[in-house]
């Protein structure tokens, strides 16, 4: 179909349903008389018109909502207030031209012409998502407590059945792929407010139409709900100004044959004409009153919250956030490694600060201003314990294997392993070379080996082969016989290193990847690093009780778990928990669904790997010849990426 021929049948199609539906109006209005109309619209008493007013109010307000939703998914700066009015202008407007998309962006990008016509459009775009994911539950829902148009009990099933697919939805696929694009969808909470707030628009704008009925009509107002719900939904998606035409040929449709016995068209067609100007008209005409004035500036959020460096963390491993789209950020009362997954805004590690009720309070608002529950990964025994104090549950989710290099050795009976391993890899003729720009053809073949050897790289708080990602880090390359055959590469911070990606062939020999994270603990050492993390392993949750014992016990055993506690349990590391933490017990399920996908079903790496807004710190360092970790210098080390290594995927 040509694009003329697209055109017609887009804009031309509601003006012909329109034209059917105004034809076929008047079979139902074959008793109407105008006097009559006219007759008992006078005579409706002014506390009726006041209510109806006070219930159009009702419904603006909520048809605002949907506003402060879209802005909080594009993380869009300003006042929550300010965004709700726009909203209410906006569809006081469009609803009454018709063409609520292009009408609607246009009336946005009058309001606030400092964002632009593509944000603009954006914002509609998702409000219209909003308000019909919104729309559908409310008009099932009222359908279903009715039982008036179907069966109650199947519109309960059909209700319940919704509901389920929408949590399925949110929580398994939070994520589309649109033009090789991966595009985060609204979250659990954000879809779980917008129903609510159409179910409170739906209820109160049906209630200010059925106030203006006359006293003469006998109907309940919850037999009642259902039809003008269906009859709204098709006024809107007609596209029709005022949805005229077709919500009339409805509500008089549906009314005609199941309530023929207590309405008459003439009661009808007078609430039509009242809900008319209460709900259309007035709103219209202030919201033209104030669309027409010269736009002024949106008041701003009275906290913003700064971006920071990932290199100025106190844990090395927060520069893991670079692959996921996560951010340090500085709020109120302490910064943080935020990072968005799914429904949830996961803090990674410690904050700067303890974990006080201040900066869980900034912590939660913040998550709140993202549409997002605010779930704690990964923090300190002492965190955790400020964190339940204050209402949060918390649970033990992982041990982290500590080392400190300055002390480290292999002698004693409990490094027997260890040692064995050690000389299997040096009498092979295993050497440690450092990481040169012609390795990397050869690095990323071992990590597509061993990915289909072991069923794909996890993501998450688990680093995945980027060369991007490689070129800020310290990576070790283990050849054998001149062959490259295995790799690890290690985060450094300025006091402290962590151990990242560990990758091999499986023409590796024996005791190769013991032999890497020995070089490194030797390297650490002689820069006098505090301490050396071997990265952490599933909690054995032998202390764990209640529902998660067994959830996280099935974890450590489906994804070797074991295998990854043997091998650091070799080098003696001393082992610290790390703990989950979230407010509620449905807030700790949700979360830990969100970290588990993320981990198992990773999406694409964030292009902050590709193109990061702040250099690395060792970058830096290096063009200012300082120093990192007490005296070891990136530029210098044998373990740097040579200067001409490519940076590309």
């Amino acid at each position: 179909m040509n694009a003329p021929a697209e055109t017609v049948l887009r804009h031309g199609m509601p003006l012909a349903l329109v034209a059917i539906c105004l034809y076929s109006t008047p079979q139902f209005l074959n008793t109407v008389s105008l006097p009559d109309v006219v007759a008992l619209i006078g005579g409706l008493p002014a506390w009726v018109w006041l209510t109806a007013i006070l219930f159009t109010v009702l419904s603006f307000y909520a048809v605002g909502q949907y506003d402060v939703l879209a802005r909080r998914h594009l993380g869009l700066s300003g006042s929550e207030a300010h965004a709700r009015q726009s909203g209410m202008m906006t569809v006081a407007l469009s609803q009454v031209l018709g063409f609520g998309l292009i009408t609607g962006g246009l009336v946005r990008y009058r309001l606030r012409p400092d964002e632009g016509a593509l944000r603009a459009g954006q914002v509609t775009g998702l409000v219209t998502i909003f308000f019909l994911t919104g729309m559908t539950f409310a008009t099932v829902f009222a359908i279903a407590i009715s039982g008036t148009l179907i069966d109650r009990t199947f519109g309960i099933v059909a209700l319940i059945g919704l509901v389920a697919c929408m949590m399925a939805l949110t929580l398994l696929r939070p994520r589309v792929r649109l033009w090789h694009k991966e595009i985060a969808m609204p979250g659990l909470f954000a879809v779980a407010a917008s129903i609510f707030w159409a179910v409170a628009d739906v209820v109160a704008a049906a209630a200010s139409f059925y106030i203006l009925l006359p006293a003469s009509v006998e109907i309940t107002f919850l037999s009642f709900l259902p039809v003008f719900c269906i009859a709204l939904a098709a006024g809107i998606l007609s596209g029709a100004p005022g949805g005229v035409g077709p919500f009339e040929l409805v509500l008089l449709g549906l009314t005609a044959p199941e309530f023929s016995a207590h309405i008459d068209q003439t009661s009808i067609l007078t609430a039509i004409f009242g809900f008319r100007v209460v709900y259309y008209l007035l709103p219209a005409l202030i919201a033209a009153f104030f669309v027409l004035r010269a736009p002024t500036a949106a008041p701003k959020l009275g906290v913003t919250p700064r971006y920071v460096s990932t290199h100025r963390a106190p844990r090395a491993e927060t520069n893991v956030i670079a692959q996921n789209g996560g951010q340090m950020i500085a709020l109120a009362s302490g910064t943080a490694a935020l990072w968005p997954a799914g429904n949830s805004l996961v803090s990674l590690f410690d904050p700067t600060k303890p974990m006080g009720s201040a900066w869980l309070r900034d912590f939660k608002h913040y998550a709140r201003s993202r549409n997002l529950l605010p779930v704690i990964y990964k923090c300190s025994a002492r965190n955790a314990a400020m964190a339940r104090k204050r209402g949060w549950r918390v649970v033990s989710v992982a041990k982290d294997a500590i080392l400190t290099p300055t002390t480290f050795h292999v002698e004693g009976s409990k490094f027997s392993g260890l040692r064995r391993k050690l000389r299997k890899a040096t009498n092979a003729g295993v050497t440690i070379e450092p990481l040169r720009s012609d390795h990397m053809t050869a690095l990323a073949a071992i990590d597509a080996a061993w990915q289909a050897r072991c069923g794909g790289a996890r993501g998450g708080t688990m680093g995945r082969f980027c060369r991007c990602y490689l070129a800020n880090q310290l990576v070790l390359v283990a050849e054998h016989h001149g062959t490259p055959v295995a790799f690890i590469s290690l985060h450094q911070g300025l006091e402290e290193w962590a151990l990242d990606l560990m990758r091999d062939d499986p023409s590796a020999p024996d005791g190769t990847m013991y032999l890497l994270v020995h070089h490194a603990i030797q390297m650490a050492a002689a820069a006098q690093v505090d301490e050396l993390s071997l990265a952490a392993v599933p909690a054995d949750c032998s202390d764990e009780r209640g529902i998660w014992k067994k959830p996280l016990a099935c974890v450590r055993e489906k994804w070797a778990a074991k295998g990854l506690y043997q091998f650091k349990s070799a080098f003696a590391p001393r082992w610290k928990p790390l703990y989950m933490a979230a407010p509620g017990r449905f807030g700790l399920c949700i979360g830990a669904v969100d970290l588990l996908r993320e981990v198992l079903r990773p999406a694409q790496l964030h292009a902050g790997v590709a193109c990061d807004p702040e250099p690395a710190l060792s970058d830096k360092k290096r063009s200012l010849g300082i120093t990192t970790s007490r005296g070891f210098d990136p530029a210098t080390s044998s373990a740097t990426m040579n200067a001409g290594a490519p940076l590309a995927y």
